[in-house]
């Protein structure tokens, strides 16, 4: 008799309780990410940040490049926040360009959407489309910095943001990333041509 209660009572509390999916984990820990981002407005409207996760001891602060003009805003101090936490950056047109800053202790760094705009070269940023429900985030696109110069770790769990009207697209390749690329294959098709055919005889 009283396992049929337990499996009510544990089925009531499954409904009860609202679903907190996971966090988006970054699936080549340790390694940097490789994909630059181009991010544009979607549509004319606001462009809306909510805070998510933090596992950095430093204090970051969001902020927003429009077309390359700073906004003058920051916010979402990630010491302070809780996931569900927002910061209106205020109207855009659609296809403005857009670059998400964190400002680290008070200017110590800043870190950038746009690997080019990083003074270590590196890409700080990592990005996946986020579903709506959870923390009371809407649907959007999820954004995790790395805090530390040079990356650190490269888990791309430091700071995690979810950005409403945007768009997010790999940036297209410079011209020198092409040159090297089209090298590489042309050294691969030479070495592949070059080597000896294996000739079997069936006798």
């Amino acid at each position: 008799m009283r396992f049929p209660v337990v499996a009510a009572l544990a089925s009531a509390l499954a409904f009860a309780s609202p679903a907190v999916a996971a966090v988006p984990i970054y699936p080549d820990g340790g390694i940097e990410n490789p994909v630059p981002y181009t991010i544009t407005a979607q549509t004319n409207g606001n462009i809306v940040a909510y805070f998510l996760n933090n596992s950095g001891s430093f204090t970051n602060l969001l902020g927003l490049l429009v077309n390359g003009v700073d906004r003058g805003i920051l916010g979402l101090n990630n010491q302070t926040s809780a996931p569900g936490d927002s910061l209106d950056f205020g109207a855009v047109n659609a296809g403005d360009e857009l670059v998400f800053f964190i400002d680290v202790n008070d200017g110590e760094f800043k870190w950038y959407s746009d690997k080019a705009r990083n003074v270590d070269g590196v890409n700080h940023v990592w990005s996946v489309p986020w579903s709506d429900g959870d923390f009371s985030v809407p649907s959007g696109q999820y954004m995790n910095f790395e805090d530390l110069e040079g990356g650190g770790d490269f888990n791309y769990g430091d700071l995690g943001f979810v950005f409403t009207n945007v768009r997010v697209a790999p940036a297209v390749p410079e011209p020198a990333t092409w040159a090297m690329m089209l090298t590489g294959f042309g050294v691969i098709g030479f070495a592949m041509r070059r080597r000896p055919r294996t000739h079997v005889s069936f006798v």
